[in-house]
């Protein structure tokens, strides 16, 4: 058995975003506006796991609202406190949530020598790790995390947080940009060490994937979904 859906989210803005630094494993919180996109994001999704679908036709989901949701997240603050504002609209619904589970496994891709400093900073003081993390996305260098390596970890994490969930559950991960697309993109069957094909989530946007029944593994059923609003990067 598997769930109905997993949504895997990003949190929501932190200080780091604005100045366009990278967070990696560094643990950044939420700013206030970042707790303010939250409450509208768990709203909207709250809404749409929870609403029986008015979508027709052989590819739209036949199930109704969600059973139950379980909610799982990132340790690091501004994922924890972003999975915790979601978990409290889920109940205000009325919502079964079970939840929030910790898993370091949701944790940020690690941006090693990266970490805190801004692209020009990179370019500048780091230009060989720069040119290869530029034509690449990889930097050994650096320091930098293997893409693979995360999105095994994430695919994992999803596999074991969402054991004895029925077919009716959500799934909902809140994590971080660079760790969801990787873990989407293996939990989607591709190498996430050379497939870049995912754009990366805006704040509070999220991807969802669904099982694939009739041939096993996942389906990509939406990707960087959130409410409207001018995005500062990606």
């Amino acid at each position: 058995m598997s769930p109905a859906r997993i949504v895997c989210m990003r949190h929501g803005q932190t200080d780091h975003n604005v100045a366009r630094r990278f967070q990696g494993m560094s643990d950044v919180p939420l700013n206030e506006y970042g707790r303010e996109q939250a409450r509208r994001a768990a709203g909207v999704l709250a809404q749409r796991v929870t609403s029986a679908p008015a979508s027709v036709g052989i590819s739209a989901s036949a199930a109704g609202a969600a059973v139950r949701v379980r909610v799982a997240s990132s340790p690091l603050k501004r994922a924890a406190e972003t999975a915790q504002i979601v978990a409290a609209a889920l109940r205000q619904r009325g919502t079964t949530v079970d939840g929030v589970h910790a898993d370091k496994r949701f944790i940020e891709r690690s941006y090693g020598r990266f970490e805190g400093a801004t692209i020009e900073q990179i370019r500048s003081l780091m230009p060989v790790f720069f040119d290869q993390w530029s034509a690449t996305g990889e930097s050994a260098g650096a320091g930098i995390e293997p893409s693979g390596e995360v999105g095994e970890r994430f695919a994992a994490g999803v596999a074991d947080v969402s054991q004895g969930m029925d077919e009716g559950d959500v799934l909902i991960v809140v994590a971080h940009g660079s760790a969801i697309s990787r873990g989407v993109t293996t939990l989607l069957g591709l190498d996430a060490g050379s497939f870049r094909g995912l754009r990366g989530l805006d704040n509070c946007h999220w991807s969802e994937v669904v099982p694939d029944r009739k041939h096993g593994g996942w389906q990509l059923a939406a990707h960087n979904v959130g409410w409207s609003e001018q995005a500062i990067g990606a």
